[in-house]
């Protein structure tokens, strides 16, 4: 079982020095906007995922005028309990697990589980093809260590690939040069290909159960990956030598657009997954309900698929959502999730689905000026 004990920041956003002991089961974090209720979570989910779901640059997470931040966590995972850090100086970050230095972030990865639930993802059924992607390799990265480096792999060589195409003159012969890109971008897409189909796969299992519970039993929702390699069967979409030989034939086919465009356009880059609620797709005929449910889901799927694969719930980081849904979700999502993650929640006050818990069952802090007290 995942728990967070204790985290301490310093020079983190506008904390310079606090630390918290948190509850093994409900934290609710009040305060007024622009007071460092965010910033709390950030600093959780900075030593998950080894940055920050808000900000690339690690100058503007600093404090002001200071010139290092650090932040430490005592937490007791499935194998005992460990000591996680992570800071930043001299435009240097560096990490430590249980006091020795982490040569790389992929050490501690998988450590510190979360799942992070924010206003702008109940928007990511009406979104774009880039939202859902984002929110299927955040989570991938986690659960599966060596996706990562398929990733920035690919990533690489479709940047050299587009920068490559960018300067070239039309009607030049550079099949060679291309095609030296392409079997990167071949090689590692097709991982990513057959991953994300096996996460939608099983995240389609989940969510429809967890989406049933929500709406009572009145919607189905069904997920689909979609893809230009989408006609392939399923044994087939699993299958690596399959994958590569069908990327490759796509990068060649592709060239003489591709040129002319002065880009790479397809490839995994450019996936997507469909959301179907009653087999219709939710991104243009779904209600705004139907759309924060479907969402709702997804989410809450991420923490069960977390349990399946890794043998225990993450921590489940709400930032200001209570406030974006009603009632009733309010409601599903405390009695879906109560009793089996360790729950952090911020919101400007505590709303009445909390006060009416036993005390001892949370722990409630106000924020202020980037100081945390501990409500009795």
């Amino acid at each position: 079982m995942l728990r967070l004990n204790s985290l301490l920041l310093r020079n983190f956003r506008n904390y310079r020095e606090c630390r918290l002991d948190f509850h093994p089961r409900l934290n609710i974090i009040c305060g007024d906007n622009a007071q460092g209720k965010t910033n709390l979570l950030e600093a959780v989910a900075y030593l998950s995922l080894g940055s920050s779901f808000r900000e690339q640059n690690e100058d503007k997470i600093k404090r002001w005028n200071a010139d290092f931040f650090f932040l430490k966590a005592e937490l007791c995972a499935k194998d005992g309990a460990h000591i996680l850090s992570a800071g930043y100086q001299q435009r240097r970050r560096f990490w430590k697990k249980d006091e020795q230095p982490c040569r790389k972030i992929s050490e501690i990865a998988g450590l510190l589980h979360t799942v992070v639930f924010q206003p702008e993802d109940l928007e990511l059924v009406k979104k774009g093809p880039e939202v859902r992607r984002h929110f299927l390799d955040r989570e991938m990265i986690q659960l599966y260590r060596g996706y990562h480096l398929y990733l920035n792999n690919y990533k690489k060589a479709l940047l050299q690939r587009n920068n490559f195409l960018k300067q070239l003159e039309l009607n030049t012969a550079v099949d060679d040069e291309l095609s030296v890109w392409e079997e990167q971008l071949t090689v590692n897409g097709a991982v990513i290909v057959k991953m994300r189909y096996q996460m939608i796969k099983r995240l389609n299992m989940i969510s429809r159960q967890i989406h049933g519970e929500l709406s009572g039993g009145a919607e189905e929702l069904r997920l689909e990956y979609i893809s230009p390699l989408s006609e392939l069967t399923a044994d087939e979409a699993e299958n690596e030598t399959v994958l590569v030989e069908r990327l490759r034939q796509l990068y060649a086919a592709g060239r003489s657009e591709d040129i002319r465009r002065r880009q790479t356009l397809l490839g995994p880059h450019r996936d997507d997954f469909r959301i179907y609620i009653n087999d219709v797709e939710g991104r243009y005929f779904g209600s705004q309900g139907q759309q924060r449910t479907a969402a709702l889901a997804l989410k809450l799927s991420e923490v069960e698929l977390v349990r399946q694969v890794a043998g225990y719930y993450p921590l489940l980081l709400l930032d200001d959502v209570f406030s974006e849904l009603d009632a009733g979700r309010r409601q599903a999502l405390l009695r879906l999730m109560l009793h089996k993650a360790q729950i952090f929640i911020t919101a400007t006050e505590v709303g009445g689905d909390m006060r009416g818990l036993p005390k001892e069952d949370y722990y409630l802090f106000r924020i202020q000026d980037g100081e945390a007290a501990l409500q009795k």
